[in-house]
């Protein structure tokens, strides 16, 4: 009985251990505020260079068939440097807003993703900052680890957060 309590409390150990965070920051009077027809930027995400183009390609993918919206995607909004490659932060906003400005884009998308392996566990994360370009306000932010228990890439464990970061952000546009 007490090697059972024993492998129990070990087993919930490492499972609190392999626990990750998310992030959900949704500023609801703000989401009132975007048009119906609202035109949504989204440049290249940004972070771990092997996984940029497709995890792009997947959320704009699950976005396009959860809302009516029209999705433009984009091209990388900055020159690659060790920073970036090295999973640095996202280019600075104001970039972006300025190209949405431009353009006539009405909501911002940016992401960023990156992994993290070690010994025996393995994880994928997603982050997304959604802002109105008119004001330049941030309207919502979410950061997704994978929410795998068992992995067998990297690759999949980012496809797997950047899945919940698009419906994450396609809730923001369904009413």
């Amino acid at each position: 009985m007490k090697i059972f309590r024993l492998v129990s409390l070990l087993a919930l150990i490492l499972l609190q251990a392999c626990a990750n965070p998310s992030i959900v920051n949704v500023r609801e009077r703000m989401v009132s505020d975007i048009p119906s027809n609202a035109i949504i930027f989204v440049p290249r995400f940004e972070g771990n260079p092997i996984f940029v183009e497709e995890s792009t390609d997947y959320f704009v993918s699950i976005l396009e068939s959860s809302i009516d919206n029209r999705i433009v995607q984009g091209s990388a909004l900055r020159q690659e440097s060790t920073d970036i490659a090295s999973g640095g932060n996202l280019a600075p906003v104001e970039i972006a807003l300025t190209v949405s400005r431009e353009r006539g884009y009405d909501v911002l998308v940016m992401g960023k993703v990156t992994s993290h392996k070690t010994m025996g566990s393995l994880n994928g994360f997603s982050t997304v900052r959604v802002y109105d370009v008119g004001t330049g306000d941030r309207i919502a932010n979410f950061h997704r680890p994978s929410g795998l228990l068992v992995a067998h890439s990297e690759h999949q464990s980012v496809m797997a957060a950047v899945k919940r970061t698009a419906g994450d952000a396609s809730k923001l546009f369904t009413r």
